[in-house]
């Protein structure tokens, strides 16, 4: 008698072992807990509780795109995963080798009203929840918090592309609205150069030649302002998706430019703040993670457990986002699921003043290492700042209690003490070198303090303490929980624009949190 091939059973009486699933793999594990996360009585209100053809179960679409982000594929790898991979097929319970996962189209169609219905973070608060009452969750007393860069999918190019792209984009959505060709629109205008990818294969100049840089500018800026003015001219019936190309295009146009005194355009110094570097992508942003690490699109910042690894939680935003912001809305998150931390440990750069009173003020105290002394002048940090005795002491021991009120730069309507140290004793102290550029003038020191100065105060007598020190190396979690989110796609976004890949985080997170859920729970057979 002919033995029984795998591929001749149903997988209902297929063993795993003889599929290589190990106790916590992803596909062996979903199998048992997909219907501990989510039902059929979670979509409610949605029509019939099957969606495609041929049909798929709504329980079974989400644990679809549970694989998909565990496994950081596409929506047609995912499919053809589907197909192929019994280790797919044994988690999703397609046990019928007729049966067959649903189209594409179907997939995207029951992801876009998820997201609608249910809210981005439905499935992240469910499995949150399930590690919460697995009891998994024993270290959420203390959490770590960080940011890494999420390069966008849109291509970052330089003014010249910008403006030329933009000019492209209007023109096409344009022909698409009056139903015509796109580039015989684009010749009728006399805008045809700009309809190729990039316009510095399309000119002959000489490109180390400022003044010929200059010319294509002036002529790509006066292009750019006749083509928005002769949409404008078209009133009202000009639809949103013009208006808002027309838009894209007047900010890409001027953000890196000045008017010269004849009325041609140049580049100018610097970068704009919030400078938008892709017309397909326009919400990228630059950025820094470091002085010398820049970033082309987003950040992702996380809050997460140190021992058990868990994201408790998760935010987008532009690359110019300071890393501190988010931090409220992280703890928000937590919170939410009854797991808000009493200490947060994050870098240098969530040690502001700002960030410490709002968390605060939400019952987490943040803590950090103090910033770095940079250069040979002592900084304000190396002064003693007593705010009780109301006295500020050099590091020479000299003693001030003279002050006036004055501006801080940080918050203009509130006024500040500004402590001043004696011109006499400042000229004569061994340190005067060392002490600014005022008092090697003749001047004084002063020390104007901060609006955040309690909060400042305690980060710094924190630091101080013996305690300190191990506490603040529980920061390096983040890192290492960082890199499990990287690893599932967390690197390179998946989709355009930023709600999308707030989306795409929100996943990665949920995925990650899942299969920490599987590696620590203890097995048993089902």
């Amino acid at each position: 008698m002919a033995r029984e091939s795998l591929y001749q059973l149903s997988m209902c009486a297929v063993d795993p072992d003889r599929l290589g699933l190990g106790r916590d793999s992803f596909e062996r594990r979903l199998r048992e807990d997909l219907t501990h996360l989510v039902s059929d009585a979670d979509f409610v209100g949605w029509g019939s509780s099957h969606l495609g053809r041929p049909p798929c179960s709504r329980v079974r679409l989400t644990g679809m795109l549970l694989l998909q982000f565990r496994y950081d594929l596409s929506d047609a790898e995912l499919i053809s995963r589907c197909q192929r991979d019994l280790g797919f097929r044994y988690a999703l319970r397609l046990d019928d080798p007729v049966t067959q996962p649903p189209k594409v189209s179907s997939l995207r169609r029951f992801r876009a009203r998820l997201r609608t219905e249910l809210g981005e973070e439905f499935l992240f608060r469910r499995v949150v929840a399930l590690a919460r009452d697995r009891e998994l969750i024993s270290d959420a007393d203390v959490q770590v918090v960080d940011s890494t860069d999420t390069r966008c999918r849109g291509a970052c190019i330089d003014t010249y592309n910008l403006v030329s792209v933009g000019i492209g984009t209007v023109v096409r959505r344009m022909a698409r609205f009056l139903d015509v060709p796109a580039l015989g629109l684009a010749r009728e205008w006399g805008l045809d150069r700009y309809m190729g990818r990039s316009i510095k294969g399309r000119v002959d100049i000489d490109w180390s030649d400022v003044d010929a840089r200059n010319a294509l500018l002036t002529e790509e800026i006066r292009d750019a302002d006749a083509l928005a003015q002769r949409i404008g001219e078209l009133g009202a019936d000009v639809p949103d998706d013009v208006k808002a190309s027309v838009d894209l295009l007047r900010t890409v146009s001027r953000q890196d430019v000045e008017e010269l005194e004849d009325g041609t355009f140049a580049m100018k110094r610097g970068t704009a703040k919030g400078r938008t570097i892709s017309i397909t992508d326009p919400e990228a942003r630059h950025g820094r993670k470091s002085p010398t690490k820049p970033i082309q699109g987003f950040k992702t910042h996380v809050l997460g457990t140190p021992v058990s690894e868990f994201v408790l939680g998760i935010a987008m935003t532009d690359a110019a986002t300071k890393d501190a912001e988010p931090t409220v809305a992280l703890l928000e998150q937590a919170a939410k699921a009854g797991l808000l931390p009493k200490w947060a440990i994050g870098d240098r750069a969530y040690g502001t003043g700002p960030n410490l009173r709002r968390c605060a003020a939400r019952g987490v105290a943040v803590v950090s290492k103090l910033a770095r002394k940079r250069g040979p002048t002592m900084e304000k940090g190396q002064f003693t700042i007593d705010l009780q005795a109301g006295t500020v002491t050099c590091p020479a021991g000299q003693v001030t209690r003279e002050f006036t009120m004055v501006k801080h730069t940080d918050s203009p309507a509130e006024k500040v003490r500004c402590y001043k140290f004696p011109k006499a004793t400042c000229q004569v102290c061994p340190l005067k070198s060392q002490c600014g550029s005022q008092v090697k003038r003749g001047g004084r020191r002063t020390v104007t303090l901060s609006p955040y100065e309690p909060e400042l105060q305690r980060l710094k007598a924190f630091n101080a303490q013996s305690e300190a020190k191990p506490v603040l190396r529980v920061r390096a979690a983040a890192e290492r929980l960082i890199s499990h989110l990287i690893r599932l796609g967390m690197r390179h976004a998946r989709y355009f624009g930023l709600e999308l890949t707030r989306y795409q985080a929100s996943m990665t997170a949920t995925a990650h949190n899942l299969q920490r859920i599987f590696t620590l729970t203890k097995w048993s057979p089902a």
